[in-house]
């Protein structure tokens, strides 16, 4: 039974190549040393690339998407399902804006070790003169220290 491909061909040739370099790498070390596990570990982990490679076909990735496909078809099937895992998946925002601003204002509080969050977000509106003078102020200084002279 052959199987759909769903590997693209830059993808199939990475792995082909990378399952040839583990392959290549298990058997010199499995020449030197016969006993050794990892040679023998990467000569089938290599080997399992090399087919995936050659045959486009990625069981894994197939199994992962299967199931991804499954938790969407029932999270679509009941009404009252989960909304934001259905957004998640399309790359819809589930928030609105009011609650974005709302988070923005809590971090921004959080990160400058303000209590309230109209404090915060007068601390993160300086003036413009102000700020001006203090990136001069910072340039002056890194070239005193970058160039002594």
């Amino acid at each position: 039974m052959m199987q759909q491909a769903n590997l693209s061909e830059k993808n199939a040739f990475c792995r082909f190549a990378m399952g040839t370099s583990m392959t290549a790498y298990g058997i010199a070390k499995v020449s030197r040393n016969p006993n050794c596990t990892k040679g023998r570990l990467m000569i089938a982990l290599g080997a399992m690339k090399m087919a995936e490679g050659i045959f486009k076909y990625c069981p894994t990735k197939a199994l992962l998407s299967s199931c991804m496909e499954n938790s969407m078809s029932n999270s679509n099937t009941n009404s009252t399902g989960n909304s934001s895992m259905q957004s998640m998946f399309s790359g819809q925002n589930p928030m609105s804006s009011e609650q974005i601003d709302k988070l923005m204002k809590d971090f921004s509080s959080a990160i400058s070790g303000n209590t309230s969050a109209s404090t915060a977000t007068t601390a993160k509106q300086p003036d413009a003169s102000t700020s001006t003078q203090n990136s001069s102020v910072n340039k002056n200084s890194t070239n005193k220290a970058q160039n002594p002279s």
